[in-house]
């Protein structure tokens, strides 16, 4: 997934070709390699789907829940959902267990859980913020 433009950045070049090497120069070994951006891309790429992104949020508000659950829930076919819970595991978003006949599943760890939390602040912002201007507007107008 490189592009093949990787540059060697040292302090000594950062002072000759940077603007602001000041604030560049800290950053040098810490931003993400082509490796980590990689792994960064596949755990976003899971959100891509609004199908995944809203099993992946059911599942954040609750322990675990089967298939047949997700699917009344979420208005899905049972197919569907066993489809992108299987992507999910395939790419460690979800684990399950089984009881019987029946499968449960549940996000695999509480890093998910955040992202899903904060993906959905963020994408509450807007309207948050919209909703406010509209009120101070009135309040001052």
């Amino acid at each position: 997934m490189s592009d093949g433009s990787h540059v060697e950045l040292t302090l000594e070049r950062c002072a000759v070709e940077c603007l602001h090497p000041q604030h560049v120069g800290p950053l040098i070994g810490r931003v993400l390699g082509g490796r980590e951006a990689e792994g960064v891309v596949a755990t976003f790429d899971l959100l891509a789907d609004p199908t995944r992104a809203r099993i992946l949020h059911a599942l954040s508000l609750a322990d675990e829940l089967c298939v047949c659950d997700l699917a009344w829930l979420l208005g899905l076919s049972q197919s569907g959902v066993s489809h992108q819970l299987r992507l999910l595991r395939e790419r460690r978003a979800v684990e399950r267990r089984r009881a019987g006949r029946i499968v449960y599943y549940r996000l695999r760890d509480r890093h998910i859980r955040r992202l899903i939390r904060d993906a959905l602040r963020h994408a509450r912002e807007p309207d948050q913020r919209a909703a406010r201007d509209g009120a101070r507007r009135r309040a001052t107008g």
